[in-house]
């Protein structure tokens, strides 16, 4: 760029030459290096949020495991991860219409929207009426990890409540969310029936 005239198509763009120094160390200016730094501070206190948010939700997670020991601990996590999964699945329904057939629903969810941040799920199979599927990523099952929890926790719940209102809203059908296998450091697999 010559005067302020576009040359082959490019506008603004800024390049940053970063030199090494004789140690083999980069040499910044003081604009980059302030830059850098203010990145990396941003850095470090989305770490400690998110670590702190963990704990939180790990704590909670071991309130409601002494509740549970009474009774209804469980149901209170589903129902609010349900909750939380019709308000997603009523914003699905505005973008795709209603979808009726479950497997395309859930189809729909995983990979035509980013409604499940922190979540990679596959489809396995489709069996007998239900759909057996295999969670890769969870963000509640991390919480669990870190606080020395099983999916017997009744945070667990709240993923499983989770599909169950999205499913529900976006079929219109009563649809269940069992899970079959969980495990807290690997892969939890799960199966979908309607009934």
């Amino acid at each position: 760029m010559r005067s302020g005239r576009i040359v082959h198509g490019v506008t603004n763009k800024i390049y940053v030459v970063i030199t090494p120094d004789k140690s083999g160390g980069v040499i910044m200016s003081d604009k980059e290096s302030i830059h850098v730094q203010s990145l990396q501070d941003e850095l470090k206190d989305c770490k400690a949020l998110n670590k702190a948010l963990t704990i939180l939700a790990g704590e909670v997670s071991c309130v409601l495991g002494e509740i549970a020991e009474k009774g209804g601990a469980k149901d209170i996590c589903v129902s609010m991860g349900e909750d939380a999964g019709r308000r997603l699945g009523k914003e699905a329904r505005k973008q795709f219409g209603t979808i009726e057939n479950v497997e395309e629903a859930l189809d729909t969810f995983i990979y035509r929207t980013n409604m499940w941040y922190g979540y990679e799920m596959e489809i396995d199979r489709v069996e007998d009426g239900e759909i057996h599927f295999s969670v890769f990523k969870c963000f509640i099952r991390d919480i669990l990890r870190d606080r020395g929890l099983t999916t017997d926790s009744p945070l667990c719940g709240i993923t499983r409540g989770y599909l169950t209102g999205a499913l529900q809203e976006l079929t219109g059908k009563d649809v269940n969310v069992e899970l079959v296998l969980g495990d807290v450091n690997g892969i939890c697999r799960k199966k979908i029936t309607v009934r």
